[in-house]
């Protein structure tokens, strides 16, 4: 792959190719009375990081606990 195909493509992404485990939240923020969220991701094709910016539409209590992953502290 040319650096100029991964600068120049269209990262066209897909929830298929898209893990959790390789995401990183960058922010949590307020932005015209919406909360809004920042999340780092690979681009699959690629391989170049790619920054996301998501608006939260929608909250619902969950059952999960938090760490996630108790091993992080250890």
């Amino acid at each position: 792959m040319t650096y100029d195909y991964a600068r120049d493509h269209e990262h066209e992404l897909s929830a298929e190719y898209l893990y959790a485990s390789d995401a990183e939240v960058l922010g949590i923020y307020d932005s015209d009375d919406t909360l809004q969220v920042d999340v780092a991701v690979i681009c699959p094709e690629c391989s170049e990081t790619l920054r996301l910016e998501a608006t939260v539409d929608k909250v619902t209590s969950s059952g999960t606990e938090l760490p996630l992953d108790e091993d992080y502290y250890d």
